[in-house]
């Protein structure tokens, strides 16, 4: 008999952790758009010293293009014209490109990220991935786009219009559970 209350107390208290347990899970469901896939390639290439360091190249290129226009061979003038769109023109073009193959590649499923108390799991149909809150490199928002880094070049992408409801809470527990050197998101 004191066996029989201690199982159901026990059972009790189980169900209360797994009610507690799914009260403190956040899940987004969303799909990876071209447009959004196209804003972190440029936020990633552009934010950054190497994509500064571009922009600066093109802009100066543009100001001697247009400067020694007249002292400039016909050959000349082409590269310097290709060498001042290179970054501020060419460069997106190929990125928004990119990014529209690899959405129709890559990115065609829904995508659930499920955030909780150990961490972020990923699931693409009948596939998931753990990621730790310690693995968490930086967390960064840019304008439409909350990006999760795990190493220097791979971020879960998540866009914010899918997190609305949620963005203050995902935002407390990353803080919270995260020890990243960078932690900037904002709506």
């Amino acid at each position: 008999m004191a066996e029989n209350k201690y199982l159901k107390k026990l059972e009790q208290s189980l169900l209360e952790d797994d009610t507690e347990d799914n009260d403190n899970k956040i899940q987004v469901k969303m799909k990876i758009t071209r447009s959004e896939l196209y804003e972190f390639i440029m936020y990633h290439n552009y934010v950054s010293v190497r994509g500064v360091i571009s922009v600066l190249f093109s802009l100066i290129s543009t100001a001697g293009t247009i400067v020694y226009w007249t002292q400039f061979s016909p050959l000349q003038k082409v590269l310097m014209l290709f060498m001042s769109l290179m970054f501020i023109v060419i460069t997106p073009i190929e990125y928004y490109v990119r990014a529209g193959r690899q959405a129709k590649k890559s990115f065609q499923n829904e995508i659930t990220y499920i955030f909780d108390k150990s961490g972020i799991t990923i699931q693409i149909e009948k596939e998931s991935s753990h990621m730790q809150w310690e693995d968490v490199m930086k967390v960064i928002s840019s304008k439409n786009l909350v990006l999760i880094y795990f190493s220097p070049v791979r971020a879960f992408i998540i866009a914010k219009k899918d997190i609305s409801d949620e963005f203050e809470n995902i935002k407390t527990m990353m803080s919270e559970n995260t020890n990243c050197y960078q932690f900037k998101m904002e709506r």
